[in-house]
């Protein structure tokens, strides 16, 4: 119960107060944001189609996919 009125007391502490006064909102705030550009979409097709999104792999980048798969087959035949 006494829980109970403290948090009831201090629930109401804030109520005995008057609000803030805000003022207007600035130019600044209300403002809209500007829209992004928007690109044509068959570019961006024809680019995905051709392969050109995604660049080849490099070596290094292989080397370092084999060296995972070489440390998970090793962590598989461990058991963990």
């Amino acid at each position: 119960m006494t829980r109970l009125a403290l948090a009831l007391a201090l629930g109401l502490i804030p109520a005995c107060s008057a609000a803030p006064d805000l003022g207007e909102p600035s130019a600044t705030l209300t403002a809209p944001p500007g829209w992004p550009e928007l690109l044509p979409l068959a570019p961006v097709i024809a680019q995905a189609e051709a392969g050109a999104a995604l660049p080849d792999p490099t070596a290094t980048e292989q080397a370092r996919a084999e060296a995972l798969r070489a440390r998970a087959a090793a962590m598989q035949a461990q058991g963990t």
